[in-house]
């Protein structure tokens, strides 16, 4: 990890977000980049044209002076904490975030992002995590970290990786391995099973070959299989159990969030709202 992007409307979420993006800047010694993305006007006429254009100079000044102070104030932060030193600096961008993101992902050579989840849409999955980090999830292809805005003051010490053992999952957890390391953080696999029988003890058997392959017989992890008939509401009782303050999944397709989130609203914000969310993907 060299380069964080945290992207920050300066709301209290994406201001813990900050600060998440800030820890672990500050322990892996990888640089900060906060950026604020101005969305771009709808234009008709000339002369609605160079009023927009007037108030995009305004919202630029007052969004670089408040990045400014956001970047003082993380400095001041963790100098209080007593920790190291990080590089920070910001961008503002006239674009759609998840554009934004992308461009700098790819053409600058950002590795990790780190946004605050901002709900307010009319759909499940934009309820549980909102539709600009979730655009954000689909379209990056790097490592991205979901704070709620309920999350407290940034802690890493129990990372929970949810897995349905497939093949792809030995690359994401070797990156969560590494972070993990970086806190000195516990490292917990889950597989929820709908009933505990001799096939899923098998999956099981054959899923710690395939990873001692991949990753090494001495694994930093341990084990958990959770059996409940429902995979999400059996993952949601375990993490609310557990002294969890991280899940880790691996996104493998383009419906991933429908097909997580099926539970109905009756049945509680799932866990979603209450623990940063590590996404990442498969190769």
């Amino acid at each position: 990890m060299k380069k964080i992007l945290c992207p920050v409307d300066f709301s209290k979420t994406s201001n813990k977000a900050a600060e998440y993006a800030a820890h672990i800047a500050q322990h892996t010694s990888a640089s900060l980049t906060l950026l604020h993305v101005l969305h771009l006007p709808v234009l008709d006429t000339s002369e609605s044209a160079m009023m927009a254009s007037q108030v995009l100079d305004d919202q630029r000044r007052a969004a670089s002076d408040k990045l400014h102070s956001l970047s003082l104030h993380l400095e001041d932060l963790f100098e209080v904490t007593g920790g190291a030193k990080f590089v920070v600096d910001s961008k503002v961008q006239e674009a759609f975030l998840a554009d934004a993101v992308e461009r700098l992902v790819l053409g600058e050579g950002y590795d990790f992002v780190v946004l605050g989840t901002t709900g307010g849409g009319n759909t499940l999955e934009e309820i549980l995590i909102g539709s600009n980090t979730e655009s954000v999830i689909s379209q990056v292809k790097c490592p991205v970290l979901a704070i709620p805005g309920n999350a407290s003051f940034p802690d890493i010490h129990r990372i929970v990786y949810a897995s349905d053992y497939q093949p792809e999952d030995s690359q994401a957890l070797g990156q969560v391995i590494a972070l993990a390391a970086i806190f000195k953080a516990e490292v917990e696999v889950v597989h929820v099973s709908k009933e505990a029988d001799a096939e899923s003890t098998h999956r099981a058997k054959a899923f710690l070959e395939r990873l001692k392959n991949d990753l090494g017989n001495e694994l930093p992890i341990r084990f958990q299989e959770v059996v409940h008939e429902e995979e999400e509401t059996g993952l949601q009782d375990y993490l609310s159990q557990t002294n969890s303050n991280m899940l880790a999944i691996l996104k493998k397709r383009r419906n991933f969030f429908k097909d997580l989130f099926r539970m109905s609203l009756a049945e509680k914000m799932t866990y979603q709202t209450k623990l940063p969310l590590l996404v990442l993907h498969a190769a």
